[in-house]
């Protein structure tokens, strides 16, 4: 029996999955608070992620559809995922938000956390193609 293994290759541009949550700080601010600077604050973050960091953002997810709350039984909440041109940008991104932004420290009311990976051949491969695996052998 033949070996198919191949190992993966590191793609350009990189997969982020930005992990988020937020603090119970989030939940203790005056909702004028929330309004008037934390939101502007975290919108102005994430355009600057697009418009001076050239990540691409691919889609996000909010489960707080059936929660409320810090979640307790999954870390996270929202999931961002976005492609960036390296992992310097990662970087970047994420330490933006422990950079002040009109006054307010996003890492305040949120936390985060990137993963790096590639997108699911089975899922995303093109259509001519097997995805990678080798059918040319049994």
């Amino acid at each position: 029996m033949t070996d198919h293994y191949r190992p993966p290759a590191v793609p350009r541009p990189l997969r982020v999955l930005i992990l988020g949550a937020a603090e119970p700080a989030w939940y203790q601010e005056a909702p004028d608070v929330q309004q008037e600077y934390v939101l502007p604050a975290m919108f102005s973050c994430f355009r600057r992620w697009s418009e001076e960091m050239g990540a691409r953002c691919l889609g996000t997810f909010d489960d707080d559809l059936l929660m409320v709350g810090t979640p307790r039984t999954r870390q996270w909440s929202f999931y961002l995922l976005y492609e960036v041109p390296d992992l310097e940008t990662i970087t970047a991104m994420i330490n933006l938000l422990r950079t002040p932004i009109g006054g307010i420290r996003l890492d305040r009311y949120f936390r985060a956390e990137a993963l790096v990976g590639r997108g699911f051949f089975p899922v995303e491969a093109p259509p001519d193609t097997d995805g990678g695996t080798d059918k040319t052998t049994g």
